[in-house]
């Protein structure tokens, strides 16, 4: 069969023919010729109608133009084609192989990526948390957040009990007001353990007590740095994207910004959760507390009595479904 030898030292191209004769594969040209053992010869795989090479070990190749005659000669000489390419050739290993990875994606995304998260952003020094959480601050004073409009008389009550509050850990953490009419009530913890409160989320109540139960909330995301954690799997998701597809240079110089507005999933929420209640019972407060704020939350957002339930339930923040709150008016 004719075939096109390139010598691997130009570029130069040569019309020559190929033959099987004992075990070797000749190659002859004109005033050219060359025999290899057939086992020294890799020949490609099957890919569509692209030409398959035969490699030779000193860097010399062939391109066939018909491939069912080789793969006719190569069968006539009783050279089998590889696993490989009989795989490639057939639907049946393809789906399994595309259900396998699906598969894969899927618990590697939903098990093995928030395990890498959180073992990652545990090992992590205290400096990194505070440099991380200084650029965060930052983004937030520059884009949501501007000074609070809360008076000192009504700042220095909470602060006071703030700073009363006891933790199981005794880490210290900070309290700051702001005014966020974009954000509306709401408390988000940095890395760094400050804690940030909206002068909207002060305003739903007079219970001092309530605020304390979403600041136990916030300490609990700061104690299991769930704010690097969400920050590391995006972060990873990026760089995945980034390296499969090519050049997402975009993405990924928007990763971070976008993470500020990260949702902290449901499992996280209920790590949180838990956290709160150890430390109301710690100041033998009531674990109930948690759950007024989570409504007194929930109302300001949207219409009274909406449901949260269904997809978009599932990415909000704080999300105070029937479950969550009848757990902790049950503890």
């Amino acid at each position: 069969m004719r075939a096109t030898y390139f010598d691997g030292r130009t570029a130069h191209a040569h019309s020559v023919t190929l033959e099987i004769d004992f075990g070797s594969l000749l190659v002859s040209g004109e005033g050219f010729s060359r025999r290899d053992p057939i086992g020294a010869v890799n020949v490609s795989d099957v890919l569509g109608s692209t030409r398959r090479v035969l490699q030779f070990v000193d860097g010399a190749s062939c391109e066939v133009e018909d491939n069912e005659a080789l793969a006719a000669m190569l069968a006539g000489h009783a050279v089998a084609p590889s696993r490989v390419s009989g795989w490639e050739r057939s639907w049946r290993p393809a789906v399994a192989a595309l259900i396998v990875v699906m598969i894969a994606g899927v618990l590697g995304y939903r098990y093995g990526l928030p395990l890498f998260a959180e073992r990652a952003a545990n090992a992590l020094p205290e400096s990194t948390l505070n440099a991380v959480s200084f650029e965060m601050q930052r983004a937030l004073d520059n884009s949501i957040f501007s000074k609070s409009k809360l008076p000192g008389t009504r700042q220095a009550p909470l602060l006071s009990r703030f700073d009363d509050l006891v933790l199981p850990d005794h880490r210290r953490l900070t309290l700051q007001f702001r005014d966020a009419e974009s954000l509306g009530a709401n408390a988000m913890a940095l890395p760094s353990g400050a804690i940030y409160m909206t002068d909207q989320l002060v305003a739903l109540t007079t219970d001092d007590r309530v605020l304390m139960a979403v600041i136990a909330h916030e300490a609990g995301h700061v104690k299991r740095r769930h704010g690097l954690r969400q920050m590391i799997q995006g972060a990873t998701v990026g760089a995945l994207i980034t390296w499969y597809f090519g050049d997402f240079s975009a993405l990924g110089a928007a990763a971070p910004a976008s993470l500020l507005q990260a949702k902290y999933s449901r499992d996280l929420e209920r790590e949180a959760d838990a956290y709160a209640v150890q430390v109301l019972k710690m100041n033998h407060l009531p674990a109930s507390l948690l759950a007024d704020a989570l409504e007194l939350i929930q109302k300001s957002h949207g219409p009274e009595g909406k449901d949260d339930a269904g997809a978009l339930a599932y990415l909000s923040t704080h999300p105070a479904t029937s479950e969550r709150l009848a757990w902790l008016r049950a503890q």
